[in-house]
């Protein structure tokens, strides 16, 4: 007992040492700090550095939307290395400048000239010094409103932050020249020169940068601002490195973006936009325009010669990957992508582009971060879009992505042994089956026999009359084509009611035809495209059932065709029923819009189709 009342004792002694250091700990920051503010300002810029954004490509959107705001025609975005590092990164436009007393202020957190107004991108002035110290820990802002001025710069440190009683000092004002890197940039690569310069941002000790290569960091920031600002290149060019960024509309429905066009290849559908107006905060409308596109297989599969080894890239099926899902902007300035609920994002939505584009002045109702990096489709937006038609506008496409997919596998499997001599492993494995079966010695029924004979003597009238060759010369290469391959699978298009499978003769070959149509084909079979051993074990099944349908005749045959009809007829409404059972769908109809199946991801750029 006495062991346990001294260990209690100890804990307890524990406690009160550890309250009384924490109450010593807030009665002296509260002495040191009695002229702060709310904020402490020092931990304020430290936390500001986790602000999410992905990469420095994004962190940058802020820097350019405060440039194309000023009025710039151009912004070049500039890089300085130490070796095969990028040492700073800066941004050159030639937008108004910022005044040399407002200079300090555009480096603060709230620090803005639009005072909470909605013009264009900007509005609470957090994007200049969230995004320049979200890679680093330093920038410059150097800037002048003439061309005859010279440079005034300000710079924050976060390692070496000017603090009295406090309070974080704003950084003072210096004249300077522009460093010298920056100044030759400028005079050989800046429309108008070094005299055409108003405003220069230039990050350093990056300790945060997602690429530290100078040639993927280009690369990266030439897609990324080339889908951003798609719809504001026109006003404002943007160059990395001295490269022209290129427009990119992710539903490659605007002439002049990049792959608009491909050679021989279509292009995408574009479909009438859906307009309808929501209410903001005060109760006044504004427009949301949706826009729609379609990319057939063809389109969204084409190649674009890259100079590369290896195949050329599927450019479009990249993009669409990336981007499937609703393609939110703001007054044309990309914010985010966004998958609702009420919508079904698999592989086939990726040839239906969805993109939407709201007014500033509806921030609140999509819930517009003051980073510009997210939004929220609220349940008053997604009854809107619902009720516009958005949401039956996507499905239907979506429809009419599956028509276009099961047509291309059926025409793909039609296709793959027309008349060809290619043995299947099906065809194989049947004939080494019959050929091992001593138990009897498989031949055909009388009435199968004669029908082989109606149908031989059909096709071989047929071919000798479509190519002009003697009737006999055609029944002579038939016979020879047949003695090489004796069994052969077939692919027809037939309806749901028809058969899932045929077994027939032709001559001396043994014809298995399967039924494209059924629901047989489209739920089991075409769903093994990928799976060859499989697809051609359920034909080795089909071929042992046809062989004893073929093998029977009179009352047996009659047995075995009328069996095979009901067995299409249940599985036909089996497989409408079945899929019900695991995506809850309550009709037919809703069951289609979930179909599952979709392209087999793949980062190599394989044929996702077809």
């Amino acid at each position: 007992m006495a062991i346990i009342d001294t260990a209690q004792k100890h804990l307890a002694d524990q406690r009160d040492y550890v309250k009384k250091r924490h109450l010593d700990r807030q009665a002296e920051v509260a002495r040191n700090s009695g002229t702060a503010g709310l904020v402490d300002e020092k931990m304020l810029a430290e936390s500001m550095r986790s602000v999410r954004y992905l990469d420095e490509a994004h962190a940058a959107g802020d820097i350019i939307d405060n440039a194309i705001e000023a009025g710039a025609s151009q912004l070049h975005i500039v890089y300085r290395t130490e070796g095969k590092n990028i040492s700073e990164i800066a941004f050159i436009d030639d937008a108004s400048g910022i005044e040399e007393s407002f200079l300090p202020h555009a480096t603060k957190w709230g620090g803005s000239s639009n005072d909470g107004s909605r013009n264009v991108f900007g509005r609470f002035g957090f994007g200049l010094p969230s995004a320049s110290v979200n890679r680093g820990r330093k920038f410059d802002v150097y800037s002048r409103t003439s061309g005859d001025d010279e440079f005034k710069t300000v710079t924050v440190d976060l390692d070496r932050l000017s603090i009295k009683a406090n309070v974080v000092q704003l950084p003072k004002v210096r004249s300077v020249d522009l460093p010298e890197w920056l100044a030759t940039y400028a005079e050989a690569n800046v429309r108008g020169g070094l005299a055409a310069v108003r405003t220069v941002i230039v990050w350093s000790h990056l300790d945060r940068l997602a690429w530290n290569s100078k040639p993927v960091s280009t690369s990266r920031f030439r897609e990324h601002l080339g889908i951003t600002y798609a719809d504001w290149l026109g006003v404002c060019d943007i160059r990395v490195d001295g490269d022209t960024v290129e427009p990119v509309d992710p539903l490659f429905t605007t002439q002049g973006s990049r792959w608009y066009d491909i050679p021989d290849a279509p292009r995408a559908d574009a479909h009438s936009p859906i307009r309808f107006e929501m209410k903001d905060g005060d109760g006044n409308k504004h427009t949301v325009t949706v826009r729609l596109s379609y990319l057939s297989v063809d389109a969204i599969n084409a190649r674009v010669p890259s100079g590369n080894r290896g195949a050329p890239p599927k450019v479009r099926f990249r993009v669409r990957k990336q981007y499937n899902g609703i393609f939110v902007t703001r007054n044309g300035r990309f914010i985010e992508l966004v998958k609702p609920e009420g919508f079904r994002w698999d592989n086939y939505a990726r040839q239906v582009g969805v993109a939407l584009d709201f007014p500033p002045a509806l921030d609140e109702v999509f819930g517009v971060t003051p980073d510009k990096q997210t939004i929220m489709l609220s349940e008053a937006v997604l009854t809107a879009l619902d009720a516009a038609g958005v949401t039956r506008a996507f499905k239907s496409l979506n429809d009419a992505v599956r028509d276009e997919r099961k047509k291309k596998d059926a025409d793909a499997d039609a296709d793959t042994d027309d008349e060809g001599t290619e043995t299947r492993p099906s065809e194989a494995a049947i004939a080494k089956a019959l050929e091992k079966d001593i138990r009897r010695r498989r031949k055909a029924s009388e009435e199968t026999q004669e029908e082989s004979n109606r149908n031989f003597q059909e096709k071989v009238k047929r071919m000798s009359k479509e190519t002009g060759i003697p009737e006999e010369d055609v029944a002579k290469a038939q016979e020879e084509a047949q003695k090489a391959k004796p069994y052969r699978v077939d692919f027809v298009s037939g309806t749901e009611d028809d058969p899932f499978y045929t077994p027939t003769m032709d001559g001396a070959q043994f014809i298995l035809q399967i039924n494209t149509g059924h629901p047989w084909y489209r739920e089991v079979y075409s769903r093994l495209a990928n799976d060859k051993e499989m697809r051609s074990a359920l034909e080795l099944m089909l071929w042992v059932l046809g062989t004893c349908e073929i093998d029977s005749g009179g009352e047996d045959r009659a047995f075995y065709r009328g069996e095979r009809r009901e067995w299409s007829r249940l599985m036909a409404n089996a497989f409408d029923i079945h899929p019900l059972v695991f995506s809850g769908a309550a009709s037919k109809a809703e069951m289609d819009e979930d179909d599952p199946t979709g392209w087999v991801e793949d980062e190599d750029d394989e044929e996702a189709v077809g």
